[in-house]
């Protein structure tokens, strides 16, 4: 049998779609980011590099006690303390001998170490691998938790976990603030991670529930403007705690969470649920109140409601001569309930990548994802090795943010989801390239680093909206029934990639070009890559396995795509573009 559920948009509608209340609703949840992106991205300022040089003995003899060879001495020796050891060069009878030491005596750093948990701790030199720990193991929190959290969402409802998980995070972050030592820092970013997700999911959630189902695509747009300007306030935070420890700089963007506040007493339960969840009393009080916000007539809303609870197909005549809705309004919005079906056949992701043209898809989809998720981060983590001032540099890489998701919300249905993907990921590889071969070239000092900011400023429009385009097409690639489950493993490939992002600073200092080069040659490798998925500009979604199959029915050689168009079908199942 058909599975059956009542459309609530006609109640949305009755509302004002886009009324007082929805907007309400809409602003307060998505303050959610000051927290959600604070924590997820401040490890760019609070585990920043200081450079450092080994420290200095109390007394100098004591480095030639430590090399126990009486050919070296201080009178025929020269000391250079180097980064990460102490170089002893010795003039013995005309030749020319080096011995080396390990920091022996700690380490010098060029400003106040307690600037940085990474110079505050230590965590350099051997050391040095572990810093990128305390970024990959907040994303691996970040996948338990989108795997964990959105069971209690759905059984919970979205508010109380949205609110705890906001509170919680708050906690961990002070908490991360007061870490005795760098294993208990990582332990709470793992957890913090976890809740992260906790707000994000939610709120993606609540982003898209408030709204009618026509205005999908206008909020995922809206949403990332709104976690760009969010994140916007966190190189001023840091900027205005420069001179304090890392730890007021992590309680300083702690603070921010204070927006939950407003979450407390104004951030209601998403309508869509309560219908879904069938509690009448607690629909019809909060129908009440957002009739009020909104300025609509209650006894109209509630009409509307009824009429989808009960079935009905139209309101009695007495009603509409009593003016308390008009004819016009109830042939629009209380006619037959609108009812959606799915067809009964199921498959699992198994039975999708057993076919090969389809599981090709499937394998592409997921290194696309792996590849622009370790691109993003890779260049967001090292953008403190980039030209000029570490805090405007992070204000250029989100700037260009914000005409990416422009650029998106009109290629993806103007040019098509393919060739946005293919266009999107070639400019971020030119971008790469290009600051690659002119930081190699030129150097990264003086008019070359300028020029290789630029580069990569213009590499870093090219992966977000990449990354953002992958969002409204994923979900069209798979059937229904196994829609969640498509999105949800390329999501989980993306946190792989996330994984290593942050590891491209440390890559770095070995080989300067590497991280570019590496970043490039996956970017030029999605493109590619591209080419063999479908088009889904203007199909239809595929209910069935079958569906799918049938894009690639073949005549006289060509694929043939057997998808009905449905205007203004596609594009409406993208969800919020979050890190």
């Amino acid at each position: 049998m058909p599975k059956v559920h009542t459309e609530v948009d006609p109640l949305l509608d009755a509302l004002g779609g886009r009324g007082r209340y929805q907007l309400l609703q809409y602003f307060v949840s998505k303050i959610y980011a000051f927290t959600a992106a604070f924590q997820l991205l401040n490890f760019v300022y609070v585990a920043r590099n200081i450079p450092h040089t080994c420290g200095q003995p109390g007394n100098i003899s004591d480095i030639f006690t430590a090399i126990d060879d009486d050919a070296f001495n201080i009178n025929n020796s020269d000391i250079f303390y180097d980064k990460c050891s102490i170089r002893v060069v010795a003039n013995i009878s005309g030749d020319t001998e080096t011995k080396q030491l390990p920091c022996l005596y700690g380490y010098s750093f060029h400003e106040r170490k307690e600037l940085s948990i990474i110079s505050d701790m230590e965590i350099v030199c051997d050391q040095a691998p572990l810093k990128g720990l305390g970024q990959t193991l907040l994303i691996v929190g970040q996948g338990v938790g989108a795997a964990v959290l959105p069971i209690f969402s759905d059984r919970f409802g979205r508010r109380p976990v949205h609110l705890i998980s906001h509170m919680i995070v708050l906690a961990l972050g002070v908490g991360v603030a007061f870490s005795p030592n760098f294993t208990a820092f990582l332990v709470i970013r793992l957890i913090l991670g976890l809740f992260q997700q906790g707000i994000v999911l939610t709120d993606a959630t609540i982003g898209i529930e408030v709204f009618p189902t026509r205005y999908r695509k206008l909020v995922a747009f809206l949403s990332n403007i709104g976690w760009c300007t969010c994140h916007l306030f966190l190189p001023l935070v840091a900027y205005l705690l420069r001179d304090y420890s890392w730890r007021i700089l992590q309680l300083g963007c702690c603070s921010v969470s204070a927006v939950i506040i407003l979450q407390f007493f104004f951030l209601e339960e998403s309508l869509r649920w309560l219908v879904a969840n069938g509690n009448p009393k607690q629909i019809k009080k909060l129908l009440k109140k957002a009739a009020r916000i909104s300025r609509v007539d209650y006894q109209h809303v509630l009409d509307v409601y009824e009429s989808l609870h009960t079935g009905h197909e139209q309101l009695d005549s007495k009603k509409e001569q009593e003016g308390t809705i008009s004819k016009e309004q109830t042939a629009a919005l209380l006619t037959e309930p609108v009812v959606q079906t799915v067809d009964d056949e199921t498959h699992s992701l198994l039975d999708f990548i057993k076919d090969k043209r389809l599981g090709l898809n499937v394998a592409v989809l997921w290194f696309i994802w792996f590849t622009d998720s370790m691109t993003y981060f890779g260049l967001y983590f090292t953008s403190d090795a980039l030209a000029g001032d570490r805090f405007v540099n992070v204000v250029l890489l989100i700037v260009v943010q914000m005409p990416s998701s422009v650029a998106i919300y009109y290629l993806v249905d103007s040019v098509g989801r393919k060739k946005t993907c293919i266009f999107l990921h070639l400019i971020t590889g030119f971008g790469l390239v290009g600051a690659t071969i002119v930081r190699e070239l030129m150097g990264n000092t003086g008019t070359g680093a300028i020029i290789s900011t630029a580069f990569s400023c213009f590499g870093f429009f090219g992966i977000f909206g990449a990354f953002g385009a992958l969002f409204f097409y994923t979900p069209e690639i798979f059937p229904t029934n196994i829609r969640n489950v498509g999105l949800g493993t390329s999501s989980a490939f993306s946190r792989f990639g996330g994984m290593l992002g942050p590891f491209a600073g440390l890559l770095s200092e070995y080989v300067t070009w590497a991280p570019g080069a590496v970043l490039t040659c996956c970017c030029l490798a999605a493109t590619a890559m591209v080419i063999v998925l479908p088009e889904t500009k203007g199909k239809e979604l595929p209910q069935t396995l079958s569906d799918v199959k049938a894009w690639y029915v073949t005549t006289g050689g060509k694929q043939r795509i057997d998808a009905t168009v449905k205007d203004g079908e596609a594009g409406e199942k993208s969800e919020q573009h979050e890190l």
